[in-house]
């Protein structure tokens, strides 16, 4: 038979915290225990991370300056200057004829090919260009070749029958505006039209030419010259 205490001693109590009641609830333990669980795995997840070996990834080659500055020049057609000289001019009484030489220069840095050259001879009111001209109005030819920097000459006549030419009138003169149109087309370069105004230097402006006279003699006419209309 179990001992009693005597009655005038007090019945022993649970143990009680110092600050009281705990406010954490029974479960904590277990929590504390699964979010120190959670911690150990992502440090476990980012060591296996960086000892596992980086693949490398190659950068895409990048292209050669060489090779895009040779891709725009090819883009870019090339410049060409064109200087017409008239080295002499005649009037028959059937026909009006020019003898020209043409300096092409190639002022950029690739050649040009294949480069055909045309002039035909006409006058204002009839384009030159699109027109049925005479046979011995136009003149063909083609250069093979013009290198960077360098230049060629090309050397014709050109023949305009009188019978073809309407003339303006000053007063009762009859007057000729010859009009000399150059045809340029080639390998990587596009057509282009040029057009060069012949005449005599004005005396009062030597940067204007005067039209050709057609009611003079027949013969030669002295210090014709051509000047480009549309020049680039």
């Amino acid at each position: 038979m179990p001992l009693l205490p005597p009655e005038n001693e007090p019945l022993p109590q649970a143990p009680s915290s110092a600050v009281g009641d705990s406010v954490w609830p029974a479960w904590w333990p277990w929590a504390a225990g699964a979010l120190a669980g959670l911690g150990a795995l992502l440090a476990a997840l980012v060591l296996l991370r960086r000892r596992q070996p980086k693949v490398l990834q190659l950068a895409a080659p990048a292209k050669s300056a060489a090779a895009g500055a040779t891709g725009s020049a090819a883009a870019v057609p090339a410049r060409l200057d064109c200087q017409l000289d008239i080295l002499s001019a005649s009037r028959s009484l059937m026909m009006f004829t020019i003898e020209y030489r043409l300096e092409i220069a190639n002022r950029s840095t690739r050649a040009v090919r294949d480069l055909q050259v045309t002039t035909r001879l006409g006058y204002p009111g009839r384009t030159g260009e699109d027109a049925a001209l005479a046979p011995g109005a136009e003149h063909g030819e083609i250069l093979p070749r013009i290198g960077p920097h360098q230049s060629r000459s090309v050397r014709g006549t050109l023949r305009l029958p009188l019978s073809e030419i309407a003339p303006i009138r000053q007063g009762s003169s009859p007057l000729l505006i010859p009009l000399i149109h150059l045809i340029l087309e080639g390998a990587g370069y596009p057509r282009e039209t040029r057009v060069f105004v012949a005449g005599t230097p004005s005396p009062a402006n030597l940067g204007r030419l005067q039209p050709i006279r057609l009611d003079t003699t027949p013969g030669g006419i002295a210090g014709v010259r051509a000047l480009p209309v549309n020049a680039p």
